[in-house]
């Protein structure tokens, strides 16, 4: 392999990884959770996690998580400290 085809090589893998990076759903506010959702996109053939939590304030929020998060945090949980499962 010569030098240039290295380096563009390296290049793709950098930004490819800074891409992926940048692909889970941002934190949602702390506070316990209350409810768990994922719906199925029959469209797209994908499913998205979503959990429901009720802020110190008494707020509900619904909010997109990863699936790792999603497995992690039960009802009942304290959200974000059950991610960290």
């Amino acid at each position: 392999m010569n030098r240039p085809s290295a380096l563009a090589g390296a290049v793709a893998l950098a930004v490819s990884a800074a891409l992926l990076a940048g692909c889970a759903p941002p934190d949602g506010p702390p506070g316990v959770v209350i409810d768990k959702t994922n719906p199925w996109s029959p469209a797209t053939k994908t499913r998205r996690y979503f959990l429901t939590v009720t802020t110190a304030d008494g707020r509900r929020t619904h909010f997109r998580v990863s699936l790792g998060d999603y497995r992690h945090c039960v009802r009942g949980a304290h959200y974000p400290t059950c991610t960290k499962g």
